[in-house]
């Protein structure tokens, strides 16, 4: 079974007015996929530290995506160059892990934040978390 199956946590990056071809070139791997996207590359899969080499090979900024279905726990690690990441959450309130933005390229819900980076929802197996009563 492939890793992602068994796994309620999802990835997927993208990076910033890059190309498939200059991403493949900083560096590839078995598990994920390349290809053109609005905003410039989106790698998915499991790009696991290759984010980090993107980031610093390439101009970015690197938006690197994570969704988990069991706790709808949905963030964006912003990194540009070697500076310290930020990032976005769907959970207000905590401590992100990096210094926190209100929003992504304007964008601050999970679907909004997806389509204004130009990534499928199925990309991270996202879907909106429906409220009880």
């Amino acid at each position: 079974m492939p890793e992602q199956a068994t796994s309620a946590t999802r990835t997927a990056c993208v990076i910033a007015g890059a190309t498939p071809e200059q991403v493949i070139g900083v560096g590839m791997n078995a598990r994920i996929a390349v290809r053109a996207n609005a905003v410039g590359a989106l790698v998915t899969g499991r790009p696991g530290d290759l984010v980090i080499d993107y980031a610093a090979e390439l101009a970015g900024p690197v938006y690197d995506l994570l969704y988990n279905a069991n706790t709808g726990w949905f963030s964006v690690t912003i990194l540009r160059g070697m500076e310290p990441p930020t990032r976005w959450d769907n959970r207000p309130g905590t401590d992100p892990g990096y210094p926190r933005v209100d929003d992504v390229l304007g964008a601050s819900t999970p679907a909004a934040i997806l389509a204004v980076l130009d990534v499928p929802a199925d990309a991270i197996g996202y879907a909106p978390r429906l409220l009880g009563p």
